[in-house]
């Protein structure tokens, strides 16, 4: 379970969190990659990323660090929305060469990817970039996530 919603996290804690700089958020954020989407409160200079943000920043990071262009991921990014739409746990991307094709499942993922090794492809597994930043918000902001009641036990 998550804090409060509306309260998200701020510049300082998504950079903490995606392992990026502060540079690189306005970076991204100046080419439009992402926005932050909860407002901007009073006094602060940039708006507070919500949780999917976040993810978002996440897939964004790893693209890249996998040796995709910005403009890939660009291309990437007009079309990633559409398969994270009904559920982004349960959805599975690769891109290919920027142009992002959504599975159903995992398996249908890998069977595309191995059917031609030739071609440069990334599988995004974006249950598992979830999972891992889960661990990484835990660690930046302990008291996002509400204990579970068996742990007071």
């Amino acid at each position: 379970m998550h804090r409060e919603l509306e309260t998200g996290f701020s510049a300082r804690e998504v950079a903490a969190i995606c392992r990026v700089t502060g540079d690189d958020l306005d970076h991204w954020e100046g080419v439009g990659l992402v926005e932050p989407s909860l407002g901007r409160p009073p006094g602060l200079r940039r708006g507070r990323y919500s949780y999917r943000d976040v993810l978002w920043l996440e897939i964004i990071r790893i693209l890249l660090e996998w040796g995709a262009s910005l403009d890939q991921v660009q291309r990437a990014c007009c079309r990633i929305w559409v398969g994270l739409e009904e559920s982004m746990r349960d959805t599975c991307m690769t891109v290919l060469d920027g142009e992002l094709l959504v599975f159903t499942n995992r398996d249908e993922a890998r069977c595309f990817a191995e059917s031609d090794p030739a071609r440069r492809v990334w599988v995004v597994d974006v249950t598992q970039i979830s999972d891992d930043l889960d661990e990484g918000i835990r660690e930046v902001c302990p008291d996002y996530f509400e204990p579970e009641p068996w742990d007071n036990a």
